[in-house]
């Protein structure tokens, strides 16, 4: 039985007692949840399965390649690796229109993305760059994520238009890098550029009315554009501005992220929208574990009281406003973030005085804060 259902079956039996419902009702709600439940794991295995049958395909490529690779010159191998990635998209794209064929197609559109920029990626050792070739080539890096975004979007699948729009940029670069005389800084400018303008749009996009039927894509696009953006802020910082650490610009990407996440919770009004933007904010929150760690101990230099300062001070920040709003998987997020700092400056202090002292008066006021809590739901 799952924690969902768990809760849900004992709602049931609350709505029951409280004579809220009777219980015939009661009897259907619990075998309409058992059958929902039922489906749910069924769906999990699917994804399971398939995933495991995109890996095996991948892996009866590599052992295909590695026995034709020799016979092949690096055009034959990139037309290769091009052609097998086509072909599996092409399958994977037949699959999605069965339904029960969906967890499947998924995993073989993702495999032939993968291949396709592989192929790419090896046309440099096929054709220099600029060449007739390598820009005709080049630029057909560009119609593949485009088509592919617009057939998922149009499809209204929910999770490909992201995986393809960070795929996408990987397409890009590409392109730029082998059609075009632009340098590697500027095309880390350009993909900014562009990362930039689809955050802005998939935001409008999430903080348009109920009219819109389009959340679901849009909001795991943004997640995905949130992620690739750690990326390239990471490229931005290293490369065209030439910052040794580039801590403080993710930093401030991290709380960009933060600030568009709490905003579009703000927006949103029915908790099916806002349950997306919950998961989200919590993955934001356990990433500012690594980020304030490090942030602390390599950019400002500092020890482990400081890096426990403001992971800590973060994680009870995100703690009171999760508190307040009702998000429990920000709450579970807040409560991880707050712990681990603390458990790392104890394992460091090695069992100093000072720190099982700290540590002691840091668990008294939890279980106080824990009691006024508790006594103020009970009144």
């Amino acid at each position: 039985m799952s924690i969902r259902q768990n809760a849900v079956l004992e709602a049931i039996e609350r709505w029951t007692t409280a004579s809220i419902i009777d219980q015939e009702t009661a009897d259907r709600l619990r075998s309409a949840e058992s059958k929902h439940d039922l489906a749910a794991t069924a769906r999990i295995s699917q994804y399971v399965l398939a995933t495991s049958g995109a890996a095996v395909l991948l892996i009866a490529g590599g052992v295909f390649l590695e026995w034709a690779w020799p016979a092949l010159d690096d055009v034959g191998r990139t037309i290769t690796l091009a052609g097998t990635g086509v072909a599996v998209t092409a399958g994977g794209i037949t699959l999605e229109v069965r339904g029960r064929w969906a967890p499947s197609s998924f995993a073989l559109q993702l495999a032939g993305v993968g291949l396709l920029l592989t192929a790419y990626v090896w046309s440099e050792r096929a054709w220099a760059d600029q060449s007739l070739q390598a820009t005709i080539f080049g630029g057909s890096a560009l119609v593949a994520p485009a088509a592919l975004v617009w057939r998922s979007i149009k499809s209204r699948n929910a999770l490909l238009p992201g995986i393809h729009f960070a795929a996408g940029l990987g397409f890009l670069a590409i392109f730029l890098d082998r059609s075009t005389p632009l340098s590697g800084d500027s095309i880390i400018w350009v993909l900014d550029g562009v990362l930039l303008l689809a955050t802005m749009i998939l935001g409008r996009l999430l903080s348009a009315g109920p009219e819109y039927g389009g959340k679901d894509w849009a909001l795991n696009a943004f997640i995905t554009s949130m992620g690739a953006g750690f990326v390239l802020v990471t490229l931005t910082a290293t490369g065209p501005l030439g910052m040794e650490d580039p801590m403080l610009a993710l930093d401030a990407w991290w709380a960009l992220a933060v600030g568009l996440t709490v905003c579009g919770l703000a927006v949103e009004t029915t908790p099916a929208d806002r349950g997306g933007l919950q998961y989200l904010l919590a993955l934001e929150v356990l990433g500012w574990i690594p980020l304030g760690m490090a942030t602390a101990r390599e950019t400002l230099n500092q020890g482990p009281g400081l890096a426990t300062l403001m992971v800590s001070g973060v994680a009870i920040a995100a703690y009171l406003y999760a508190d307040r709003s009702g998000y429990t998987p920000v709450l579970a997020a807040a409560a991880i973030a707050f712990v681990l700092p603390i458990w790392a400056w104890a394992v460091e202090a090695g069992g100093a005085t000072g720190g099982i002292a700290a540590l002691t008066l840091t668990a008294g006021v939890l279980f106080w804060a824990a009691g006024r809590r508790g006594s103020a739901e009970a009144t």
